[in-house]
């Protein structure tokens, strides 16, 4: 089994990764034996193309990942202990009020901007909506990742809206969700270096749109 080779990635591949891990990923380290598995969880209809942008810079730190069905889910997994010992310098799992543990990112001020933009894509493909118009949504029940999100979004001078969304008795979660929303006007003068899929997919729409003709 090859090892992880993270000199074979850019910043922004690295920080790509690790924002999606911080949104739908989690880690699989066995119980009677050691096992360092990584799993990243996405949507089985709409995410092929991100779960192979995953794939293919996996591949190209020297890392095989395999793609299963799992329900309406699409699972990204991966065995290599160098991936998680990476992810655990920028990943804690802290006791939470609600919860048993709650990841929290490590940020730190010498992360580069390239690091930074990866991070805030990833977050954006695991955990966000982006309309047509570009507007962005970013949906957590953690306020540790609403923390991050909002602190990402400051060091590129984005200043979003948040909304509290309180559970019902028919929520799946019964945890407050934080609704972190990024205006168009915004999102628009960023998408050209946000590298995230769902916002490309989101720009191709808008460009092919009919134009209304006056």
């Amino acid at each position: 089994m090859s090892k992880l080779n993270l000199n074979s990635l850019s910043e922004l591949e690295e920080g790509y990764m690790l924002g999606f891990f911080l949104g739908d990923g989690s880690f699989n380290k066995g119980h009677k034996s050691p096992r360092f598995i990584v799993r990243f969880a996405l949507d089985a209809k709409r995410d092929q193309d991100i779960a192979r942008k995953l794939v293919d810079i996996l591949t190209k730190g020297h890392k095989k990942a395999s793609v299963f069905s799992r329900g309406n889910n699409l699972i990204v997994k991966v065995c290599s202990k160098g991936l998680v010992e990476y992810i655990m310098t920028f990943v804690e799992y802290r006791p939470n009020k609600r919860a048993k543990e709650e990841k929290t990112f490590l940020m730190k001020k010498d992360h580069s901007k390239d690091f930074k933009l990866g991070i805030l894509a990833g977050i954006i493909d695991s955990d966000g909506h982006v309309h047509e118009h570009l507007g962005t949504e970013i949906k957590t029940v953690s306020p540790s990742m609403l923390s991050t999100i909002l602190g990402l979004l400051a060091t590129f001078g984005i200043e979003a809206k948040v909304k509290i969304r309180m559970a019902t008795t028919s929520s799946y979660s019964k945890k407050p969700c934080y609704a972190i929303y990024i205006p168009s006007t915004l999102m628009v003068a960023f998408q050209n270096i946000i590298p995230s899929i769902k916002v490309e997919r989101a720009s191709r729409l808008n460009l092919n749109k009919p134009r209304k003709v006056n």
